[in-house]
């Protein structure tokens, strides 16, 4: 059922765009601003074409960095930098301590409300 919500709402969306004038559908276009690069952090410049949009940290808590950076060629070519792996990593230590504190937070809070 849902697969056919989903194409009923592109239906209604192809529909509706035909009655939208091109000057009109242009100006929705360039307030979107899809041609700016979007911020991930602070002096952390990233792609084009994307919306971007603030949330407050504490919504989505996230303690391993998603985007990894790394210096040098961009080649092709150019052989890609290795991870360091192994268990005595300090992100790892870091990672499991993030873990057992959140856990232990949520424990916390859950037990107040049995009392």
């Amino acid at each position: 059922m849902l697969g056919f919500a989903i194409l009923r709402r592109g239906k209604i969306v192809a529909e509706t765009m035909l009655s939208v004038s091109k000057a009109r559908w242009d100006r929705s276009i360039e307030q979107l601003r899809l041609d700016e690069r979007v911020e991930f952090g602070e002096d952390d410049i990233g792609l084009a074409g994307g919306v971007q949009r603030f949330e407050p940290s504490s919504t989505n808590i996230t303690t391993v960095d998603l985007i990894h950076r790394f210096g040098g060629t961009t080649s092709p070519a150019a052989k890609w930098p290795e991870d360091p792996v192994g268990p005595d990593r300090d992100e790892d230590r870091l990672e499991r301590m993030a873990r057992l504190l959140e856990r232990a937070t949520k424990r916390m809070a859950g037990g107040r409300g049995k009392q």
